[in-house]
């Protein structure tokens, strides 16, 4: 009886070592796709932040502006007007690359989206299949070239 309950209990050790492995790739199966979705929201929140950082520009630009031609309507000093027009032109020119960079990361956050979906098409019935596998999962190696 001792030999059969120690051939029981080394046989399931083996078991045991093997499952936590399948366990450790699951995990990390899990851990990389939650990391690709959170990349895809925290870039689609920067986009938004670009756009309305891009939004509050154009406000202030638009309200130099009118600065400008309170002051022109004073009669202040030519140049002091035409630096107000200035600076209000320079607020509109980053504007074009503030969209031009909003538009990149949200194409950026869709990248992240496919490639989290892409990845859980090609290998999550595996995970399924693995984690819930009643025999243990032969080493990584022996997977590496398939």
């Amino acid at each position: 009886m001792h030999e059969l309950n120690s051939g029981n209990s080394t046989s399931t050790g083996e078991v045991v070592a093997a499952t936590g492995g399948v366990i450790t790739r699951i995990v990390r199966y899990g851990i990389l796709l939650a990391q690709l979705a959170a990349a895809g929201l925290k870039l689609r929140g920067l986009s938004e932040q670009v756009r309305s950082t891009y939004r509050y520009i154009e406000g202030c630009s638009a309200s130099v502006d009118r600065l400008a031609e309170q002051m022109a309507g004073l009669q202040v000093d030519v140049d002091t007007v035409s630096e107000h027009h200035g600076a209000a032109a320079v607020m509109r020119g980053v504007l074009a690359d503030a969209e031009a960079m909003a538009s990149a990361t949200e194409d950026l956050a869709v990248l992240f989206e496919h490639t989290a979906a892409a990845h859980e098409a090609d290998y999550g019935s595996v995970a399924a299949a693995a984690g819930v596998m009643p025999v243990p999962m032969a080493n990584a190696e022996f997977y590496s070239n398939r």
